[in-house]
């Protein structure tokens, strides 16, 4: 697209935005679900072990509580994908925005390729999430299958 330089400008700054927009989508998204996912779990273990619906509640909790685990894990892993994704574009268009020339009349692309790019931000921090939601729900594991064997 051939434009003047402001023009060019806003647009990849209404492109940043749109992916922060995204990136703090997911992150909330991680926050919601892991913790849904683990008080779910203890939802679930506290209504089978009082309801007793089934001969044997605390084999079926335990074998949730592993399904919930696994769907925790791969959610996580695959939003995990996703933000690093977001945070590759954001980079690619900021380092776009910083490189835009006056004299330049060239086309602008606002969606290059980003494969290549690595991000400032790696969101290493979200890693405590599903760690201490897996604590919570193997101690939980623990205890039910110690009261079993007790």
């Amino acid at each position: 697209m051939k434009a003047d330089i402001q023009i060019k400008a806003s647009v990849l700054s209404t492109m940043m935005t749109e992916d922060r927009q995204e990136i703090r989508g997911l992150r909330a998204s991680l926050y919601n679900i892991v913790s849904l996912l683990s008080l779910s779990s203890f939802a679930l273990t506290a209504f089978l072990l009082d309801k007793k619906p089934v001969t044997d509640p605390i084999t079926i909790s335990l074998l949730t509580d592993f399904l919930i685990l696994m769907f925790l894990w791969l959610f996580f892993a695959r939003h995990k994908v996703d933000l690093y994704h977001c945070r590759q574009a954001l980079k690619v268009r900021q380092e776009l925005i910083r490189d835009l020339d006056e004299n330049d009349a060239s086309d602008l692309d606002p969606f290059p390729d980003a494969s290549q790019a690595i991000p400032d931000i790696r969101d290493s921090e979200l890693w405590w999430l599903p760690i201490l939601a897996t604590a919570g729900i193997v101690i939980k594991m623990l205890v039910l299958w110690q009261s079993t064997h007790a």
